[in-house]
C-alpha cells in the first residue's frame, strides 16, 4: 500500500529534518533534544509545529523595525509631490497632523482652500531634506524649498507619529536646531 502525503504534513517533515541537522550539529545541549528525534507520529507534529511557532515568533519580535529617519524622509517626499500636484486634499488628510489641519480651520478657512490660495501660484516647488533628526514620535528636519521666481529658504519641519504614519505638525519651527548640518 503507498503512502498518502498530505500537502500539510511536507512542510513539517521538512522543518523536521532541518531541526534534526541542526540538534545533531548542536551536541552542547545533549540528552534532551536527542529525545526530541525519537518522537513518533502526533507527539512529532505538536513539538515540531511548536518549535516553528516559536521560530517564527522569533523572526518576527527580531525583525529590525523601519528606519525612522527613512519614513521621516518618505513623508516629506510625499508632500514634496503633493505640492508639485497641487494635490491639497491628500496633503490635508494624509500629510498633516490633525493639530496643524485645526489651526488653518480655525483661522476661517478650510485646509485645502487655504492651501489653495497660498500654495496656486507657486511653480515648480521643490523640497530637498538636509537632516533629519527623530526622537520618539517627534521629528525634526531641516528642509531647503524653492520655487521658480521665489527665494530659496532653509527651514526646520516639525513632524510627528500620528495615526500611524508621521506627519507635518509644523512647516517652520521657531528656535528649533538639528545637530546634523
Amino acid at each position: 500500500m503507498k503512502k498518502v502525503v498530505s500537502v500539510v504534513a511536507a512542510p513539517f517533515r521538512a522543518l523536521g529534518k532541518l531541526l534534526m541537522w541542526l540538534l545533531r550539529r548542536l551536541s552542547v545541549l545533549g540528552k534532551p533534544l536527542a529525545k526530541l528525534g525519537k518522537l513518533r507520529g502526533k507527539a512529532r507534529i505538536v513539538v515540531y509545529g511548536l518549535l516553528a511557532v516559536a521560530i517564527v515568533g522569533a523572526v518576527v519580535v527580531l525583525r529590525p523595525a523601519p528606519d525612522q529617519d527613512e519614513r521621516v524622509r518618505e513623508t516629506l517626499d510625499r508632500y514634496a509631490e503633493a505640492t508639485r500636484d497641487k494635490d491639497y486634499q491628500t496633503i490635508c488628510d494624509n500629510l498633516y497632523a490633525a493639530d496643524l489641519v485645526e489651526r488653518v480651520r480655525a483661522a476661517g478657512l478650510p485646509c485645502e482652500v487655504a492651501l489653495q490660495t497660498g500654495l496656486e501660484e507657486r511653480r515648480n516647488p521643490r523640497l530637498e531634506v538636509l537632516g533629519i533628526e527623530v526622537n520618539g514620535d517627534q521629528a525634526l528636519a531641516r528642509v531647503r524649498s524653492t520655487a521658480a521666481g521665489e527665494v530659496a529658504s532653509t527651514d526646520i519641519v516639525r513632524l510627528v507619529d500620528e495615526a500611524g504614519g508621521w506627519r507635518i505638525a509644523s512647516l517652520t519651527e521657531p528656535g528649533a536646531t538639528l545637530a546634523t548640518p
